[in-house]
């Protein structure tokens, strides 16, 4: 006997806009290759063939579920999962948390890891149940969409630079109280954007240092570490995590006093 629970009109969560279906295999949320595909900027066959040459590293019931059978049977049969696989599959994989972080890790591109980083906080631990069912043109739309908020990414930076040039402009015209203020205004400024000697986004030291950074080894030392990471405004996301000067430095060897 198999046990298994899918999204229904309640079960939902939203998604960058879209709304993506909450499928429940065994006590867990999982994701279906087709969806995971179309996020990562992939196609079925290439997840399917990363599984196929990696899967040493995927165990069953941790990292995916194998259904196939009644069970594949009444999963087709649901009336909120039409569509969602092929009609036809003899079986599908549906995968965890841990499965849809490997697969990222297998494909290592920025596209893959900045969608496991959303699927990670608004659909594997998203309490949002309230919304509809996503099809896959809505999540291609979806990814679209992160491209373009990368471009306002880009106009909040401009925006944060000329505010700055204008805190320092009034500094060096008013007197040395009203410096000191400025002073405060700024470094209040930076740090709301994440970018201060104390912690910092990703995106605002690659800006400083024109190279690319990895996120996740610095969320993986804060954990370990007990470390806190901050939650800054981002265009991008609505939020982004700003990691603090001593992961920066053990992970990256990059000194935010100096850079900041």
């Amino acid at each position: 006997m198999f046990d298994m629970n899918v999204a229904n009109q309640s079960t939902v969560v939203t998604l960058q806009g879209s709304n993506l279906p909450v499928v429940i295999c065994r006590g867990q949320r999982v994701i279906t290759t087709e969806l995971l595909a179309i996020g990562y900027g992939a196609d079925v066959k290439s997840i399917q063939m990363n599984f196929a040459n990696n899967k040493s590293r995927f165990e069953e019931g941790k990292h995916f579920f194998k259904i196939e059978g009644e069970e594949l049977k009444a999963f087709k049969n649901y009336p909120n999962n039409i569509g969602v696989v092929d009609k036809r599959a003899r079986h599908v994989y549906l995968w965890t948390e841990r499965g849809a972080a490997r697969h990222a890790k297998v494909l290592e591109t920025d596209q893959a890891w900045d969608f496991y980083e959303l699927l990670e906080e608004a659909y594997f631990n998203s309490s949002k149940q309230n919304a509809e069912l996503i099809s896959k043109k809505d999540l291609a739309l979806m990814v679209i969409q992160a491209e373009e908020e990368k471009e306002i990414a880009y106009a909040q930076r401009d925006y944060a630079i000329e505010t700055k040039a204008w805190i320092s402009r009034r500094r060096e015209a008013t007197a040395m109280a009203t410096a000191s203020k400025a002073v405060r205004e700024k470094n209040a400024l930076a740090a709301k954007l994440g970018e201060c000697k104390e912690h910092a986004t990703v995106l605002s030291v690659e800006k400083r240092l024109e190279k690319k950074f990895k996120w996740h080894p610095l969320k993986k030392w804060c954990t370990e570490n007990g470390a806190e990471v901050r939650s800054v405004p981002d265009e991008r996301y609505g939020k982004a995590n700003s990691y603090p000067a001593a992961a920066w430095k053990a992970v990256h060897g990059v000194n935010l006093a100096k850079l900041f």
